[in-house]
């Protein structure tokens, strides 16, 4: 019989641990969460960064990925974020489209959360300046299990919204 042991995400000074692993089976859904998040952050990727081969966002545009790992008072939070930042005509300040994907571990079950949203400094396309949310579904109290999948359709629903660069009004190469 073999035994799994998968530590407590690290600790900070005397902070709490960020996620109690108790058993096997938790300690193999754990694994299974990340394996999952790693699988979803490289698809996200492949997907925006498509979009950023085929559509002009200017000369210093940029394509910054991450995949985040935060505490909140909540719980622990992983997220795959992909950002683009642009300048649109005539603009000094950086304007940004993000997409996104996580899920939050609380005591009263998982939340999964996706969306898209841009934050512009000057009108693009259909929007004005400001923040936009172009997508957002949130869902609360998953099992790990059920968030696992859920993030999955989650991140499949964002590969699909290619038409978001011409919402702004970028044109192709």
């Amino acid at each position: 019989m073999s035994e799994t042991h998968v530590p407590a995400l690290l600790r900070m000074g005397d902070d709490p641990p960020m996620l109690n692993v108790t058993g096997a089976d938790d300690a193999a859904s754990t694994a299974l969460l990340l394996t999952t998040m790693h699988r979803l952050h490289k698809q996200l990727n492949d997907f925006t960064t498509q979009l950023y081969i085929t559509y002009n966002f200017g000369d210093e545009s940029g394509l910054a990925p991450a995949f985040l790992i935060e505490k909140h008072a909540a719980g622990p939070e992983l997220r795959t974020h992909h950002r683009f930042g642009f300048f649109g005509e005539g603009d000094s300040d950086v304007s940004e489209l993000r997409f996104s994907a996580g899920v939050t571990i609380t005591s009263t079950g998982c939340v999964v959360e996706a969306m898209v949203d841009v934050d512009l400094e000057r009108p693009l396309g259909e929007f004005g300046a400001d923040a936009h949310t172009l997508y957002l579904e949130r869902i609360d109290q998953l099992s790990l299990t059920d968030a696992r999948s859920r993030l999955e359709e989650q991140v499949t629903a964002l590969c699909t919204m290619g038409d978001v660069p011409t919402r702004l009004g970028f044109g192709t190469h």
